[in-house]
């Protein structure tokens, strides 16, 4: 009679993962010491504003899940509303805890790869993605540039330079990624990948290196194949980035409301919020931490004048970086415990 040899113990990836997640929102809170202090400020704010500021920051997610889905199932990939979402919201709050936003795309790679999407075709859907939402924040912040400069020449002229570079970076990032659907240059990236791979031999044979890039590349082409006769669902994704970028934008004007001011109308709040993003979205610290708020005090500080700048900046980042962060951390944690119990149930 044999005697089957035991069981290889698995490692718990799953529970490391979710432990490493809530130790990242622990370190957050610790090393945010003003976030602590927010509560206090919003308890005695106007809540009807702040209730808005909710509302507004939900439909822009909808809006996030929603383009998704529709260049999922462009692809004929069959996605409803909450997976997008729950996507778009993963993608968001990898972006918020990565230096420079680069962990957003590749974690959301991951999860729909473990819904069996491949690598390739889920990058191009998410790089189409974003290409979609920088030609909308370009747009709405070129707009707001020529709309305002005569405001912010005569009262602020300081803040136009950092304007403009924002403006050309985020602009070179629109024809950059837009290349990325050209043959000749997703060609070069992948030879360049292959050869950096083959620098470590080692681990390139044992990860199948060559053949997955081949894969990868393989799968974008198709994509690309597939989009030259649905550029419809393009257009519709800009179309639809342009509202979203706009209600993203628009919850600095209900914080500015609920500190009781009323001078500003809601253009010309929406218009200084896009120019801000723009001047700060391309630096290195996580969520642009530090640039924002510095960015907040310069571009905002006409607007808060009873000595509540620094006040708003907490409540601002508030509903903008930190409620995304936990939320984002609880839905991780959440779906990597229920994701482990069916792979346990599935192997049982």
């Amino acid at each position: 009679m044999s005697v089957l040899p035991p069981k290889k113990k698995k490692f718990p990836w799953g529970m490391l993962y979710i432990a490493a997640t809530i130790l990242a929102v622990v370190l957050f809170g610790v090393f945010n010491r003003e976030f602590g202090n927010v509560f206090y400020t919003i308890t005695h704010l106007t809540p009807g504003n702040l209730s808005m500021a909710i509302v507004i920051s939900v439909a822009f997610f909808f809006f996030e899940g929603g383009v998704i889905m529709l260049l999922m199932r462009s692809q004929n990939i069959p996605m409803g509303l909450g997976a997008s979402m729950k996507i778009a919201l993963i993608g968001i709050y990898y972006s918020y805890i990565t230096p420079s936003s680069t962990g957003g795309q590749p974690m959301q790679a991951a999860y729909l790869r473990r819904d069996h999407v491949p690598v390739g075709l889920s990058t191009a859907v998410l790089i189409m993605k974003f290409f979609c939402y920088q030609c909308a924040f370009v747009l709405c912040s070129a707009l707001s540039f020529w709309a305002m400069y005569g405001k912010i020449a005569a009262e602020n002229p300081g803040i136009i330079p950092f304007i403009v570079v924002g403006l050309l970076i985020n602009g070179g990032s629109v024809v950059f990624f837009g290349s990325l659907f050209c043959r000749p240059v997703l060609g070069a990236i992948c030879r360049f990948a292959k050869r950096l791979a083959g620098r470590f031999p080692k681990l390139s044979v044992r990860f199948h290196a060559a053949e997955a890039i081949d894969q990868f590349e393989a799968d974008f082409d198709s994509y690309t194949d597939d989009f030259k006769e649905k550029k419809k669902a393009v257009v519709w994704g800009v179309l639809l980035s342009i509202p979203q970028f706009i209600l993203q934008m628009s919850v600095l004007y209900f914080v500015y409301r609920s500190f009781g001011y009323t001078q500003a109308g809601y253009g010309e709040i929406v218009a200084m919020q896009s120019l801000l993003q723009s001047s700060v979205s391309f630096m290195p610290m996580p969520g642009a931490s530090g640039a924002q708020e510095i960015g907040f005090s310069s571009f905002l500080r006409p607007y808060f004048v009873n000595n509540d700048l620094y006040a708003a900046v907490m409540v601002w980042r508030f509903f903008t970086y930190y409620l995304v962060v936990i939320a984002g951390a609880l839905l991780v944690v959440v779906d990597q415990f229920l994701y482990g119990r069916r792979k346990a149930a599935g192997e049982g």
